[in-house]
């Protein structure tokens, strides 16, 4: 009987770290990569939308549609193979904590890229990976890249019944940590670099994905 509750714990924390770390590396690919969303696709499509108005019209105010297409079509490649590989049930169940092995990889690797755009779609990648880890993991309401409908399921659930006032309180929590994450990484990158915040949230992932291995294995010796 203990296992789910301490199984929906653990999701509910995962939720809140990879939400910081999708803040973290948003605000410092913003601040960092020419005014670029590597999480926030949502705001990625309005600057590309302005970017090619503005070309199309001849009103550019200086926007570039380069790197909200790098980011695009990076989170888009890295969602879809990390769906694929869960569907087929390639991965581990709890948690898919191989998910966050692919996510240090590619957050490593986007510290190391020499340029804006490598950057730019390499860290993209890893929040369409991290963005189908946290549906794997099925908290109603919550997503760790897109804040709007989380912020609806919020306003639903503040109305609502006692079970959907927990969940408020959870969807309140994910605002909270990425707007903290999204300031300390704005602050990291201005102090020290875009590189820093990606090493930085890589090795955060990596402690999560040992957790996740080390949480799988105990619920699989219980079976």
């Amino acid at each position: 009987m203990p296992a789910p509750i301490d199984r929906a714990s653990a999701h509910a924390w995962t939720a809140l770290v990879l939400t910081a770390l999708a803040g973290a590396v948003d605000g410092a690919g913003f601040l960092a990569l020419g005014q670029q969303f590597v999480a926030n696709q949502t705001g990625n499509a309005v600057l590309l939308a302005v970017a090619v108005s503005g070309e199309v019209t001849g009103r550019g105010d200086g926007l570039s549609a380069v790197g909200p297409l790098w980011s695009l079509a990076g989170f888009a490649l890295g969602a879809v193979a990390a769906s694929l590989a869960t569907r087929r049930h390639v991965l581990t169940s709890f948690g898919v904590p191989v998910l966050l092995v692919a996510e240090v990889v590619l957050l490593a690797s986007a510290g190391l890229a020499g340029s804006a755009e490598p950057a730019i779609g390499l860290a993209a990648v890893a929040m369409g990976v991290q963005s189908i880890h946290a549906a794997r993991i099925g908290l109603a309401g919550v997503t760790t890249t897109v804040l709007t409908g989380t912020l609806i399921a919020l306003s639903v659930n503040l109305s609502g019944s006692r079970e959907d006032l927990r969940s408020a309180r959870l969807q309140a929590g994910v605002w909270a940590v990425y707007l903290a994450g999204a300031g300390l990484g704005s602050v990291l990158a201005h102090e020290v670099s875009f590189s820093a915040v990606c090493w930085s949230a890589a090795g955060v992932a990596a402690l999560m994905a040992a957790a996740g291995f080390v949480e799988d294995r105990r619920l699989r010796s219980r079976a």
